[in-house]
């Protein structure tokens, strides 16, 4: 499919939005408040795969793995029809699957990819990938089941509050419910970049969908983080412009006012959209209304006072979810965003692109609780997101090794720097300077 003339775009909206790492503007990005399920449908609509599955320059038929996929049947489901390049290189890390793929080949792609991200063999991801994967069998098998108490923990205790602010009519409690609330939709975050399990559901009760989650988190902007593939960027326009690019003076002084206007609705707004777009009844319609039903039956609350209360804990956890999602790792004047300008071509390795969208919080390590509900060790996540949170405080000599090995850059920013940095970048202009890499050592 022929790459389409965005300068049509970019004249009607009056905004410089333009992809200096080389992505095309992708169908159905103009939409405001764009969805999962309509980013999945462009993604389709532009790869032009006719219902195949495309892995670097070659294209499989995976309709007969669909059910056999040892992560669950909906990833494959859901990509169908899409180049899966990089969703397949950061999920498998021990090259297992590499060795099914013949089985479904169908034929060698003839057009090039649309994404410039390159996974060289010898090149900081490949490398890094192999390293871990060697390191992987000597992390202790218990710590994995830290995460799995610690998200039961959290989610019944926001049950329990929950249940205690409906009953006692406290909307103080009820602040606190929410909060617990979004403690819960952050563990989550963990279950759901990995094979189906029940805990990823948890993220259910905030009235947000876990499947459209794996769609704005795990396929767009895990994959293509900060870019204008990023859905997790675009899915706040036009209240909320998060790409560097022209901007009015009221929507710099203001963004931020428009945001914490916006956010508390989020969740909310979430669940009807899903519901009305998929038009699809299924386990998690009815997740989130779990709390309200026990505290109905548990403790005979009036049921106008506890859907009341219900709003109110869900529009507190929207809001502390997304202020604490849009200020933990990716937004700040020093880290690079689409329209900034980029690397070289030559050196768009994917690991190294991850590393340039985000910086992590030294005063978030060492701790798993706040790992877990903190989004901490946010670069070892997005390099291999299948991992459990646990694992990876691990793998850090491999991967200051493999960073140093290569020049590529660690960036490290309190949690208060990373706060203040993502109101600076509301207002601040593209940047001239591309990400620049550090003295390799020989290897």
């Amino acid at each position: 499919m022929a790459p389409r003339d965005d300068s049509l775009y970019y004249e009607k909206r009056g905004k410089k939005l333009v992809s200096t790492v080389g992505l095309h503007y992708y169908t159905n990005r103009e939409q405001y408040m764009i969805s999962g399920n309509e980013w999945l449908k462009g993604k389709r609509c532009d790869d032009d795969l006719g219902g195949l599955w495309r892995i670097h320059d070659r294209v499989y038929d995976l309709g007969s793995f669909i059910r056999k996929h040892p992560g669950g049947p909906e990833w494959i489901q859901m990509t169908k029809g899409t180049d899966i390049t990089e969703a397949f290189e950061a999920h498998h890390i021990k090259g297992v699957a590499e060795q099914l793929l013949s089985r479904y080949f169908v034929k060698e792609a003839t057009t090039p990819r649309i994404s410039p991200f390159k996974f060289n063999d010898k090149g900081f991801y490949r490398t890094l990938k192999r390293r871990i994967a060697e390191e992987l069998p000597h992390v202790p098998k218990y710590v994995a089941q830290q995460s799995k108490l610690l998200a039961d923990i959290i989610m019944s205790t926001y049950l329990l509050l929950f249940i205690i602010a409906a009953s006692c009519e406290n909307y103080y409690i009820g602040i606190l419910a929410g909060y617990f609330l979004t403690l819960t939709v952050n563990i989550s975050h963990n279950f759901i970049h990995q094979k189906d399990n029940f805990r990823m559901y948890y993220l259910d009760l905030s009235m947000m969908s876990s499947r459209e989650f794996r769609v704005s988190h795990v396929l767009s902007h895990h994959l293509f983080p900060n870019t204008i593939h990023d859905l997790e960027i675009s899915m706040y326009e036009p209240i909320l412009y998060i790409m560097p690019q022209t901007k009015s003076f009221l929507e710099k002084s203001l963004s931020w006012l428009y945001a914490l206007l916006l956010f508390p609705t989020l969740s909310i707004k979430a669940y009807f959209s899903t519901l009305i777009q998929e038009r699809k009844i299924d386990i998690r319609t009815f997740i989130p209304w779990i709390p309200l039903l026990l505290t109905l039956i548990i403790a005979r609350s009036e049921f106008l006072e506890t859907i009341k209360m219900f709003f109110w804990i869900i529009s507190w956890g929207s809001l502390t979810f997304h202020l604490i999602g849009k200020t933990a790792a990716h937004h700040h004047p020093e880290i690079f965003h689409d329209g900034d300008a980029a690397r070289p071509s030559e050196e768009l390795d994917f690991g190294v692109h991850q590393l340039d969208a985000v910086s992590d919080r030294p005063n978030i390590r060492g701790s798993l609780i706040l790992v877990l509900t903190n989004f901490g060790d946010h670069a070892l996540h997005h390099l291999f997101p299948t991992l459990d949170h646990s694992i990876l405080d691990y793998l850090y000599p491999t991967f200051l090794k493999t960073c140093i090995d290569f020049g590529v850059e660690w960036k490290l920013h309190s949690s208060g720097e990373l706060l203040g940095g993502a109101v600076k970048h509301l207002v601040r202009e593209p940047r001239t300077t591309p990400p620049q890499s550090l003295k390799r050592k020989t290897l």
